[in-house]
């Protein structure tokens, strides 16, 4: 019963964490990062799969009735799980596309040949490949 109410109160800590204002004038210091919502779903399910896993592992080796440990462990392992893995998913890329300069970036880089190479004859061609 101990883990059921850690769990539910890691779950309510977690669930409060998103009741702050978004940061929309500059009114408030958070910024939030924007993470695709079906990411973050996927990870709270094989969160939650996880979380009650462990949790019905470490409660049949800790527990003294075995039965008991497991399903008190899944039950509180689940919820915790799903929050870690919603948490951990990653944010989506908010970055300003670049321009493409019209000039080359890099002046006369592509015109200089290695030392011990010579240019090729102005005009010439590939040679074509040898006849079978």
């Amino acid at each position: 019963m101990r883990l059921v109410v850690i769990g539910v109160l890691i779950s309510v800590a977690g669930a409060l964490g998103a009741c702050v204002p978004a940061n929309t004038a500059g009114q408030s210091p958070l910024t939030l990062a924007r993470v695709d919502p079906q990411d973050a779903a996927d990870r709270a399910a094989v969160g939650s799969v996880v979380g009650a896993t462990l949790g019905a592992g470490l409660g049949a080796t800790f527990a003294i009735n075995p039965g008991l440990g497991a399903a008190v462990g899944a039950e509180a392992g689940a919820p915790i799980g799903a929050i870690v893995g919603a948490a951990t998913a990653q944010p989506l890329p908010d970055y300003k596309p670049i321009a493409v300069p019209t000039a080359a970036v890099i002046p006369d880089f592509y015109d200089t040949w290695p030392p011990g190479y010579d240019r090729p004859p102005a005009g010439s061609d590939t040679p074509p490949p040898p006849l079978p």
